[in-house]
C-alpha cells in the first residue's frame, strides 16, 4: 500500500474542505496575481515544471523501491467534471475493487489520512496537485472530452440541479446526494438558484409575470448560454479545466497546497507566450509519461476495453458487490431457514427455493399504499405460482407479506422471494410452460446462471405487470432442503463478470437520471407557460457556430490537449494486444432517452 505524502497541517486543511467548498473561506489563490511581465511568467514557469519533474522521479523511485518490498498500487481517478467520469468509475472502476479496498466519497473533500489512507482506490474531482502529497506515484487515470461539449454540458447540469429544487437549497432529511457540494456544482449552481428563487417569488406575487420558454439556451428563467460563458466564475471553474486539473493549478486547487496556482493559470492563459507554450508541452508530457490510462469521452466503450487491459482488471473477472448482493444473501439464507423450518414442523417434504430481487421503477411512494401494495404481491405471486407450477400458498413475497410492517423499512430496496415446492405423491406439483421451469432444479439452476431476464420471462408471461415497474434486478439466489433427510440452507450473492457490471450499472444510471432529468422539467413547466422542451441533441443544434466558436476560442489550452489526447489514443489502442470487449449496450431511442443517457454518462 503507498504511503501518501504529508505536509505539516495538510490532514485538518482537507478536512475542513467540506466546508470551504461552499465558500465558506477555502483558499483558492485568488489572493495571488499574475507576473507583471511575460519574462517572469516565462521563469515561473520554467522553475516550476522543473520542481514538478523531479518531484515525480522521487515518486517514481519511491514506488519501485515498495513494490521490491510487496507493497501494492494505489491507482487515483482524476475525475474531469463532465466527461463520463461516473460511468467510468461507479460502473468499471469500483466493481474492480474489493469494498475493503475502496476509500469511500471523496468528492467534498479528500478526508483521508494522507500518511496511512488505508485503501486502494480513490476517485475525486481533485486535480493533479492531490498526486503530489503522495510519496509513491500512484496510477493515475483521467478521462477528456470535446471541450464545446464538455462546457455546454456543464451549463445543462448547472441548471438542471438547480430546477431539481427550483432554486432552494434541500434540507439534510431530503438530499440523497450532494451534488450541490461537489466542485464546480459548488460554484455554478447558487447562481442558477438565486436565478429561480426570484421569478418563483414574483410569480407567487403575481401570476400574470409567467413567462414561456421556446429556447432552453436563451430565455429569461435564467442566464443564457451566450451569457453564461462569458461569466467569471465559468471563466475560473469551467473553461480549460481539463488542462488545469492535468496539471494541478485548477481553481479548485487549495492555495497551501500550490500557492502558485493563481499565477500559473494567468501565464498560461497568455496565448502565444513562452509560458503557455512550455505549460502545455508539459501538460502533453505529463498526459503521455505519468498517466497511466487516458479515457475518452467519445470512445467510453474503447476506453474501458483499453483501460482494463492497461491496469489489468479484466472484464471477465468477477465484479465486487459492496450492496445490496452480500447483505441481500444474508437475509435470503435467514428467510430460508424460517421457511424451511416451519414446514418441517409439518411433516412436509419440501425444496424452497428464494432469490432477492427488485423492480428498478418501483419506489417507496407507491408501496406505502396499502391498495398498490396488494396488488403488486399478488401479480408476482400469481405469475410466479403458475409459470412454475405451484400453489399461490407456497410462494412468499418478503417483507411485504410479513405480519409485522418491515416492507416499510427498505422499500426502494430489494425483496425476497421464497417458493417453496412441496412433494406430492414422489412427484412435485408442476403445470408449466416448456420454456420456463416446472421443478426446483430447473428453477435454481436458471439462478445460478444469474439469468435475469429469464426470471422476467418467468414473472412476466402470466402477470399483467404495471409498466412502473420498470426491469427486473436480480440480486442473490439460494435453496434451503430437506428432502434427504438432512437439512440443507445456502444463499449465494449473484455473481457477474465486471463487463456485465458494467452494463447493468450504465442503464441503472440511465433510469436515475433519466428520473432526475424528468423531475426538473415537472418543476418548471409548473412555473410557467406552455411546455418546456428540456436539453437534447435536438435542441442544441439551434446553437449558433458564432457562439461555439467563441467557446472554443475561450477553451484553446483544453482543445490543444485534447488534440493530442485523440493521437495519444489512437497510439496506445494501435498497439495493444487484443482487448476484451464489453456487451452491446442497448441504446435508448427518443431523444429525450438518449439526453438523459449522455446526462448520465457525463458526471
Amino acid at each position: 500500500m503507498l504511503a501518501l505524502g504529508c505536509v505539516l497541517g495538510v490532514i485538518a486543511l482537507w478536512s475542513m474542505r467540506d466546508g470551504e467548498a461552499r465558500g465558506e473561506g477555502k483558499a483558492r489563490g485568488d489572493g495571488y496575481s499574475a507576473p507583471a511581465s511575460e519574462r517572469e511568467c516565462d521563469a515561473l514557469a520554467r522553475e516550476w515544471i522543473e520542481e514538478r519533474r523531479q518531484a515525480h522521479e522521487r515518486r517514481v523511485r519511491a514506488r519501485a523501491s515498495s513494490a521490491r518490498s510487496g507493497g501494492g498500487d494505489f491507482l487515483f481517478f482524476l475525475h474531469v467534471p463532465r466527461t463520463a467520469g461516473l460511468s467510468f468509475h461507479w460502473c468499471f472502476l469500483k466493481p474492480s475493487f474489493e469494498p475493503r479496498d475502496l476509500c469511500g466519497n471523496q468528492y467534498t473533500g479528500v478526508k483521508l489520512d494522507p500518511r496511512h489512507p488505508n485503501c486502494s482506490f480513490l476517485a475525486t474531482h481533485d486535480d493533479y496537485s492531490l498526486v503530489e502529497r503522495f510519496v509513491e506515484q500512484p496510477r493515475v487515470v483521467t478521462m477528456l472530452r470535446k471541450p464545446s461539449a464538455r462546457v455546454l454540458s456543464s451549463y445543462e447540469f448547472a441548471i438542471e440541479v438547480a430546477a431539481r429544487s427550483f432554486g432552494q437549497r434541500p434540507s439534510a432529511a431530503e438530499k440523497r446526494v450532494q451534488t450541490r457540494e461537489v466542485w464546480p456544482w459548488d460554484v455554478l449552481t447558487p447562481h442558477i438558484d438565486r436565478q429561480l428563487r426570484e421569478y418563483d417569488e414574483r410569480i407567487k406575487v403575481d401570476t400574470s409575470k409567467k413567462i414561456s420558454i421556446s429556447d432552453v439556451y436563451a430565455n429569461e428563467l435564467y442566464t443564457s448560454f451566450e451569457e453564461w460563458v462569458e461569466m467569471k466564475i465559468v471563466k475560473d471553474d469551467v473553461h480549460n479545466g481539463q488542462f488545469f486539473q492535468v496539471l494541478g493549478f485548477s481553481n479548485n486547487t487549495d492555495s497551501t497546497m500550490e500557492p502558485r496556482a493563481a499565477e500559473l493559470r494567468a501565464c498560461a492563459l497568455r496565448r502565444g507566450s513562452n509560458a503557455s507554450k512550455r505549460l502545455m508541452e508539459y501538460a502533453k508530457e505529463r498526459l503521455e509519461q505519468e498517466i497511466d490510462v487516458l479515457a475518452l469521452h467519445e470512445r467510453l466503450d474503447e476506453s474501458i476495453a483499453l483501460a482494463a487491459k492497461q491496469l489489468r482488471m479484466p472484464l471477465s473477472s468477477s465484479a465486487h458487490f459492496v450492496d445490496p448482493a452480500t447483505v441481500d444473501a444474508e437475509n435470503l439464507k435467514s428467510r430460508l431457514a424460517k421457511g424451511l423450518a416451519a414446514r418441517k414442523g409439518r411433516g412436509e417434504d419440501v425444496d424452497i427455493i428464494g432469490f432477492a430481487f427488485r423492480f428498478s421503477k418501483l419506489r417507496s411512494s407507491q408501496l406505502r399504499k396499502e391498495e398498490f401494495r396488494e396488488s403488486y404481491v399478488n401479480v408476482l405471486r400469481e405469475g410466479v405460482s403458475t409459470t412454475c407450477g405451484v400453489d399461490k400458498g407456497h410462494v412468499h413475497i418478503w417483507p411485504m407479506d410479513a405480519v409485522s410492517e418491515d416492507w416499510k423499512k427498505n422499500t426502494d430496496g430489494f425483496h425476497v422471494m421464497t417458493v417453496a415446492f412441496v412433494a406430492r405423491n414422489g412427484e412435485d406439483a408442476g403445470d408449466a410452460y416448456d420454456d420456463v421451469p416446472d421443478n426446483p432444479d430447473a428453477l435454481y439452476s436458471a439462478l445460478t446462471s444469474g439469468d435475469a431476464k429469464f426470471f422476467q420471462r418467468v414473472i412476466a408471461p402470466n402477470v399483467k405487470t404495471d409498466a412502473s415497474y420498470g426491469e427486473f434486478e436480480l440480486s442473490a439466489y439460494g435453496r434451503a432442503s430437506d428432502r434427504l433427510g438432512a437439512s440443507t440452507v445456502v444463499a449465494h450473492p449473484l455473481s457477474r463478470t465486471v463487463s456485465e457490471q458494467y452494463r447493468v450499472c450504465e442503464a441503472g444510471q440511465f433510469e436515475k437520471y433519466g428520473r432526475l432529468r424528468s423531475n426538473a422539467l415537472k418543476h418548471i413547466t409548473e412555473r410557467i407557460h406552455g411546455t418546456y422542451d428540456t436539453f437534447s441533441a435536438r435542441g442544441r443544434k439551434r446553437i449558433s457556430h458564432r457562439l461555439i466558436s467563441r467557446v472554443d476560442e475561450l477553451n484553446f489550452l483544453d482543445y490543444e490537449l485534447w488534440a493530442f489526447a485523440r493521437e495519444l489514443f489512437e497510439r496506445r489502442l494501435a498497439t495493444s494486444a487484443p482487448l476484451e470487449l464489453l456487451p452491446t449496450a442497448q441504446k435508448p431511442h427518443d431523444d429525450a432517452s438518449s439526453s438523459s443517457l449522455e446526462s448520465a454518462r457525463d458526471a
